[in-house]
C-alpha cells in the first residue's frame, strides 16, 4: 500500500490521498485500535471535528481536529455515515460550508472501522483489549467490555516492562512498554524488572498504568542492589519527583552531571552508591556488593574527593539519595530498548 502511493503521488494526488484515507483507518482496525482512537483519526483527516453516537452502547463521542474531546453532542444537519449492522449509530462530520473531495471516503472508512472494532470486538483478542482497557479516552461501556474479553473483575495489577516481547494471558505493548493485567494483587518474581501499580476499579486502569510507568523509572537491574521491582504505592513522597520531573529536567542537573562523569571511569559508582544507601551499615553493604570492608571504604574516600560531598555523613546520604533517584530518572528512557 505505502508503495503504491508513494507512486501514485507523482501521477495523482488525489487516488494517493484516498489511498492514505484507507491505508490509515485499516491499520487502526489492524492494531483494534479503540474506538476514541477512530473517531479522533476521523478528525484529523477531515481537518474538521467529527463524532461518534453509538446506539447500542449509548455513548456519544466528539473530537476535534487536534484529538481534543468536544462536549456530547449530536446533529442531524452533519454529514454522516450509518455504521453497518449497529441500526441508530452514526459518525459524523462538523464541517462549516462545503464539503471537501474525501469526506464521503472519511466517514465510510470511519464507520468501516467502527463497525469492525465493536461488533467483532477483536475476536477475543486479549492484546486489544488490553490496549482499550488502559485507554483514558474510551467510555466506560468500552473499558466494561474490553475487560470481559480478560474476564478480569475486582482490583487489577499493571505491570510495565522494558521486555521487548509482553509475556503472560493478559499481555501487550503499549508506547515504548510491555503492559500486563493480573487480577488482584500478587506476589511477583523478584527476578522481574517492573513498575506496577493497583487500580481498584476499572476507571483508574488509565492512572494505574502512567503509575506504573512511574514506578519503572525507580527501577535498578534484576542483578544490581537497588529494587528491580518497584511497587508505585511503596513509593510515598518519591512518586512526587518521578511524577513532576522529566528525564530531561533530571539530567541537567549538577548532581546528575557528576555521577554521569565519574561513570565513565568507575562503572561500580551506581552500584556502590545504592547498596550504601540501602544497607544498615557499610559492612553490609560491602557484603551485597561482594567486595571487602576496606575496598568500600577506599571507594567513598574517592567519591568524595569528586563529588564534592561525603555519602557517609548526615548532609551527604541525603544528597546522594536524591541524586541516585535523579540519576535513575535521567537514564530511564534509555532502558527502552529492553533488558530483564
Amino acid at each position: 500500500m505505502h508503495e503504491l502511493i508513494g507512486r501514485l503521488e507523482v501521477t495523482d494526488d488525489a487516488a494517493a490521498d484516498a489511498l492514505r484515507v484507507i491505508d490509515h483507518f485499516d491499520g487502526l482496525t489492524e492494531e483494534r485500535a479503540s474506538v476514541a482512537a477512530v473517531v479522533r483519526a476521523t478528525a484529523a483527516l477531515a481537518g474538521c471535528p467529527a463524532g461518534l453516537h453509538d446506539a447500542g452502547r449509548g455513548i456519544t463521542r466528539r473530537y476535534d481536529s487536534r484529538g481534543h474531546s468536544l462536549p456530547e453532542a449530536e446533529s442531524r444537519s452533519w454529514a454522516r455515515a450509518a455504521v453497518p449492522g449497529s441500526p441508530g449509530s452514526w459518525v459524523w462530520l462538523e464541517r462549516t460550508g462545503e464539503a471537501r473531495p474525501l469526506d464521503a471516503l472519511i466517514l465510510e472508512r470511519s464507520a468501516r472501522a467502527v463497525r469492525t472494532l465493536t461488533g467483532d470486538f477483536a475476536h477475543h483478542n486479549t492484546a486489544a483489549a488490553v490496549r482499550i482497557a488502559c485507554d483514558p479516552d474510551v467510555s466506560d461501556a468500552d473499558r466494561l467490555d474490553a475487560l470481559g474479553v480478560l474476564r478480569l473483575t475486582g482490583p487489577v495489577t499493571v505491570v510495565v516492562t522494558t521486555f521487548p516481547d509482553p509475556a503472560g494471558p493478559r499481555a501487550t505493548r503499549i508506547g515504548a512498554h510491555a503492559v500486563a493485567l493480573v487480577p488482584g494483587a500478587p506476589d511477583l518474581h523478584q527476578d522481574l524488572r517492573a513498575g506496577t501499580a493497583v487500580a481498584q476499579v476499572p476507571a483508574h486502569l488509565p492512572a494505574a498504568l502512567e503509575r506504573a510507568r512511574v514506578a519503572l523509572r525507580l527501577t535498578d537491574r534484576v542483578d544490581g542492589p537497588g529494587r528491580s521491582l518497584v511497587a508505585y504505592d511503596d513509593l510515598g513522597a518519591l512518586a512526587v519527583l518521578a511524577e513532576r520531573i522529566t528525564p530531561q529536567e533530571a539530567a541537567a542537573t549538577d548532581d546528575v552531571h557528576g555521577l554521569d562523569k565519574v561513570l565513565l571511569t568507575r562503572p561500580w559508582v551506581i552500584d556502590t552508591l545504592q547498596a550504601v544507601l540501602d544497607q544498615a551499615s557499610l559492612r553490609q553493604a560491602a557484603t551485597g556488593l561482594h567486595i571487602h570492608h576496606s575496598t568500600l571504604q577506599e571507594r567513598l574516600s574517592w567519591l568524595s574527593s569528586q563529588l564534592g560531598y561525603a555519602v557517609t555523613k548526615p548532609g551527604g546520604r541525603q544528597r546522594a539519595t536524591v541524586a541516585v533517584l535523579l540519576w535513575r530518572i535521567a537514564h530511564s528512557e534509555d532502558e527502552r530498548g529492553g533488558d530483564g
